[in-house]
Order: C-alpha cells, then sequence, then structure tokens
C-alpha cells in the first residue's frame, strides 16, 4: 500500500534529459563571426562569467520569462542562405523559469523548469520564431501565485529555500507534495512528438483532422499542442490506461519510438509508436513495452515484471522486428522525505547488474532476459541493428550514449545541477566530462550478451542523433548502424573549461571526430538532421541547432551542412532561449 501510494507523486518527478566531455581533434569548421545585435539582460555576473572566453554561460541557464506569442519574422544574416528543401517546423522543449519572484524559492536542477517551447517555421529560405511557455495546471498555479512560490511536488531536484539554500521539507510540505502530484502536476519539459506524422498539414476543416503535437516528459503528464498556432490545447497529469496493464503507470519514457515496419504507405492509416513504461501493481513493479496508434488507443505488447525494484528507463532500442529494453543498475526510491530532501535522481538506490530484454515485436514474446555483471548507465539510445551472422543467427545491436559510473545521472557533480552550476565556472569543470559509445549485442542463437565501449573516441557528449532519429516505414536502416552521430559537448577539443561547447560530427567507422563546429562562446543545443531527399549519401542534408551566442546575448538558430559542419546561415532570433533539452522537426 506505501508503495502504490508514493508512486502517485513519484509520476511528478520523472523530467529527465543530458550530459558531456574531452576529445579527438579534428579538422576545423567553418568559423562565423558574432553578430553584435546585443540584449541587454541586466543580471548580474560572476568574475568568471566576465573572462574574454567562453563568457556568458551563466545566462544560458538562467530565466527567460520573456514570451513570443505570435509568429515573428527573424533575420537570417551574414549572406547565408537554408537550401530549399528546408520547408517545415522546428520545436524545441526545456524549462524557461527555475526561480520564483523575490526569489522567495528556486528548483535545483535544469530539469524541473517550468515548460517552454521555441519554434521555428521555414517556409521558402524564411524564417518565423516563437517562444512560449505551455498553459499546464502546473504553471498556471504557479501564476496564480504571482510567481510568488513554486508548486510542491517531487522534481528532479530538490526545492530550494533562498534564505538558506537548504531544501524545503517537512510534512505539510510532503502532504501538498503529494496532493498536487496527484491532481495538478503535467510539466512536460523534456521532448516534443508528433503521434500524425502522416497529417502534414494543419487543417480546421470538418473532412480533415486538426495537427497536434505533443510535449512530453518521463512521466504520463502530457501537453497537446496546436501545431499551427503553437497554442495550448490541452494537458494531462495521466496517460489512459494500456490495455493488457494491470496497474497504476508510474513512469514512461520521453523517448518513444516509430515502428520501423516497412509499410508501403501510412496516408491514411497513420503509424505506431512504441515506448517504455513502468507499472505499478498488487505484484510489483513491471515493464511494458507499449504502443500506440495515431488515434491514441495503447496496449501493452509485453510486461516483465522488475524484482529487485523499480526501474529507470529514459530511453530504449527499436529496430524493425525487436525492442530492446536496458535496465541499468538504478532503481527508484518510494520515500517521500527522501526524494524532496535530494530529487528523485540522486535519491536513486544502486544494484549490482545491469538486466537486458529484448522483446519480438510481431509475437510480444521475451526472446532474451538476461542480467550481466557489467554496469552500463545511460539516458539516450542512439540506433538498433539487426545484423545477420555467418552462421545464420541473428545478433540485436543497441548502440547508447553510455557512462561506466553513475556519476552523470546521480552523482553530487550531475548535470546541471543549478545549485552548482551557478556558482561559475569553477564549479562548472566539476562536472562529468559525458558521454561513451557503447554498444550492446544479444545473439539469439546463443543467448549471449557483450558490451563494447568504444573508448577509442575521447570527445565526451550528449542528446546524439543521426539521419534516421525518428525514421519510420521505408526511410528505416536495420540491418546496420548508421555510419555518423551528431551531438554536442562540452569540454570541447580537449578543453579543461567546461563552458568549452562543441558539435560533433562522429564516425563511427573509423571511430573518431571527423569533423565539428566550434565557436568561443557559442553554446549549442541537440541538433536535428534534416535530409536532403535528393542526396545519395547517409551525411548528404543539414543540421538545425538552437544556440546561444554569449558574446551577443542572443539564441540564434543555426543551420550547418550535415556534411562538412560548416554554417549555411544563422538566423537572428531577437530572443534570449534557456539551455534546451529535445525537439522534432516536422517536414510540411
Amino acid at each position: 500500500g506505501r508503495l502504490l501510494q508514493s508512486s502517485i507523486f513519484l509520476a511528478a518527478s520523472c523530467n529527465v534529459g543530458t550530459a558531456f566531455t574531452t576529445p579527438q581533434q579534428s579538422r576545423r569548421a567553418y568559423y562565423v563571426q558574432p553578430m553584435h545585435e546585443s540584449t541587454q539582460l541586466g543580471q548580474q555576473r560572476t568574475e568568471e562569467e566576465t573572462t574574454n572566453t567562453n563568457v556568458n554561460f551563466g545566462e544560458w541557464i538562467a530565466d527567460a520569462p520573456e514570451e513570443i506569442i505570435k509568429w515573428k519574422p527573424c533575420v537570417i544574416s551574414d549572406g547565408g542562405s537554408i537550401p530549399s528543401y528546408v520547408q517545415g517546423t522546428l520545436v524545441r522543449n526545456g524549462g524557461g523559469i527555475w526561480t520564483a519572484s523575490d526569489n522567495n524559492d528556486k528548483f535545483s536542477h535544469i530539469f524541473d523548469g517550468f515548460a517552454k517551447i521555441h519554434s521555428y517555421r521555414i517556409h521558402n529560405s524564411q524564417v518565423e520564431c516563437q517562444s512560449r511557455f505551455l498553459q499546464g495546471a502546473w504553471y498556471k498555479t504557479f501564476l496564480e501565485k504571482g510567481k510568488q512560490s513554486i508548486p510542491a511536488g517531487i522534481g528532479v531536484g530538490p526545492v530550494l529555500d533562498s534564505t538558506n539554500q537548504q531544501p524545503k521539507l517537512g510534512m505539510v510540505r510532503t502532504i501538498q507534495a503529494l496532493i498536487n502530484s496527484a491532481t495538478i502536476f503535467d510539466n512536460t519539459p523534456v521532448n516534443i512528438w508528433d503521434y500524425q506524422p502522416h497529417i502534414k498539414e494543419s487543417d480546421n476543416s470538418t473532412n480533415k483532422r486538426k495537427k497536434t503535437i505533443v510535449a512530453l516528459t518521463d512521466a504520463p503528464p502530457r501537453t497537446t499542442i496546436d501545431f499551427n498556432t503553437m497554442d495550448t490545447i490541452s494537458s494531462s497529469t495521466i496517460n489512459p490506461l494500456a490495455s493488457g496493464a494491470k496497474g497504476y503507470e508510474l513512469t514512461v519514457t520521453a523517448h518513444p519510438m516509430y515502428s520501423q515496419a516497412k509499410m508501403a504507405a501510412v496516408d491514411s492509416e497513420g503509424v505506431d509508436t512504441y515506448n517504455v513504461a513502468v507499472e505499478l501493481g498488487l505484484q510489483g513493479p513491471s515493464v511494458n513495452l507499449v504502443r500506440e496508434t495515431s488515434e491514441g488507443k495503447r496496449s501493452v505488447v509485453a510486461s516483465v515484471p522488475s524484482t529487485d525494484g523499480i526501474p529507470y528507463a529514459h530511453s530504449f532500442g527499436l529496430s524493425a522486428n525487436f525492442a530492446m529494453i536496458v535496465l541499468q543498475p538504478l532503481r527508484l526510491d518510494p520515500s517521500p522525505d527522501r526524494m524532496l530532501e535530494l530529487g528523485f535522481l540522486r535519491a536513486m538506490t544502486h544494484v549490482d547488474q545491469t538486466r537486458i530484454v529484448l522483446v519480438e515485436l510481431a509475437s510480444g514474446n521475451v526472446v532474451l532476459d538476461k542480467c550481466i555483471d557489467e554496469k552500463v548507465y545511460f539516458y539516450h539510445s542512439i540506433s538498433q541493428a539487426e545484423i545477420i551472422e555467418e552462421d545464420g543467427g541473428v545478433t540485436v545491436s543497441l548502440r547508447l550514449c553510455a557512462y561506466k559510473t553513475p556519476d552523470q545521472i546521480t552523482g553530487e557533480h550531475q548535470f546541471m545541477r543549478l545549485e552548482q552550476a551557478k556558482k561559475g565556472r569553477e564549479w562548472r569543470n566539476k562536472l562529468h566530462r559525458g558521454g561513451k559509445f557503447c554498444d550492446i549485442n544479444c545473439n539469439l542463437l546463443d543467448q549471449s550478451v557483450e558490451v563494447d565501449w568504444k573508448d577509442e573516441i575521447e570527445q565526451g557528449y550528449e542528446l546524439p542523433v543521426t539521419r534516421y532519429s525518428r525514421a519510420f516505414g521505408s526511410e528505416c536502416i536495420s540491418v546496420k548502424h548508421p555510419r555518423y552521430v551528431y551531438a554536442f559537448g562540452a569540454f570541447a577539443l580537449g578543453s579543461n573549461d567546461y563552458d568549452n561547447w562543441g558539435l560533433f560530427k562522429f564516425d563511427l567507422e573509423e571511430n573518431k571526430v571527423s569533423s565539428y563546429y566550434q565557436q568561443d562562446s557559442v553554446y549549442l543545443s541537440e541538433p536535428i538532421f534534416v535530409p536532403n531527399p535528393d542526396g545519395d549519401m547517409e551525411d548528404d542534408g543539414v543540421l538545425l541547432s538552437q544556440a546561444y551566442f554569449g558574446k551577443d546575448n542572443e539564441t540564434k538558430l543555426l543551420v550547418l551542412n550535415a556534411r562538412s559542419m560548416e554554417v549555411m546561415a544563422t538566423v537572428s532570433t531577437g530572443m534570449r532561449a534557456p539551455l534546451d533539452f529535445h525537439g522534432a522537426w516536422i517536414p510540411n
């Protein structure tokens, strides 16, 4: 009974996101001179933030309460241009406010901020942008209190009392957190997902469905957004229970994946989405692979019990015929007091093994379920391949951005713990140096599992993408991993300065950084790959990355050549967007 009760507010906690680090030197990419259209922020800067290089990082992780409610035209600077095939909308998701008015109390982790989306509509090389908070019950409660206090809840990190920098605790706070988690928590600042990729345009006529997109977090809450206006349509605190589920859905990853079945067309039928959820029932926790149609019908494909605690999953692997669920050696602690004091990530407990579960999609059968002694920690999967061996057997290989220790996730110097990161560069330089490439290879014939770390690649990174991220149907590849992976990283190019960020193109055939973009005082977001429909090579296309130019105090949209990492266009927005997490490119 205590476990089920605690699960109610645990669902309020799970918003997750990122990591970083050192590299291998490679060819320098085209260097763009910064614009000089400064925006006065009037914020206090520490001595570390006013040095000559990598300046104003602190402003990138500061509150940004201003909004752009209507589509605003943007300027492409320096004579750049956007290729004609780039037609669509980029939507980014992350936090926007972490501190109550008059500094009464504050979130202590970057993942807990009130959800704010930044959108870019690109048509015929013209760009318009928006920047606005999602209007859910959690944010509206904050507004109703005059922004004077943050609602009580369980977060990634604790809510701090600004007068003494200590977590806000006590019986009253715990009761408030329980009630709020069950009734109003709907903050979704992690990702954007399009459950209707077969609907290409928003249409208000009676003959066509209105196109919507959804903001997600690592818990059941969702926020539905009008794709055309970016207005918040609705939000929820729980999902409709999947058909076949028997208990309470506690967590669900913020990284769903499209079916990769080779369908002929999806224009009328839509495309299924898969995800992994943790369910609490009378028999204890279980891990479910869930399938959801474009119509919103959810069903459990497979379910496995977890006998050693409540697992934490942020992403998983999917290929044409199999889903791989890797349960890292971390378990959620259901104690309310401990999570209020530390936040749910640092409060997690540890187990002695990594568990790998492989599910056949067509039958729902678990074809491999094995625990290994080697500990693998991760936020993000990259790709999954089904490799035919010489003996006719199949090896399913999941590529991860992973860590050999849990420090990046649960440690004292975990990624973007704001109470430390805002103290200045010296504190940020204690942060983890980033993820490594790690392949988990499951041989179905002999049931063996092999873990292969790519240690020769020194540059740490996070939020990796490939050309095939979010692909479905005929756009997918499953017989091998993509050759190229794109990601950002701190401590760029061997630097000992965390604030030195870059955007990297990794070549996984030669195990090296093949090219990169790096510029002083430019802080980059997750890249999004837009393929060239007429291209023949895997890296034919562009990368879109929302970047904060510290010397200009302005956020700009970078359009990079995905092959050379050279800048094709820099789009000025006239706004400041904080560090964000994930987003979606939705083509016209």
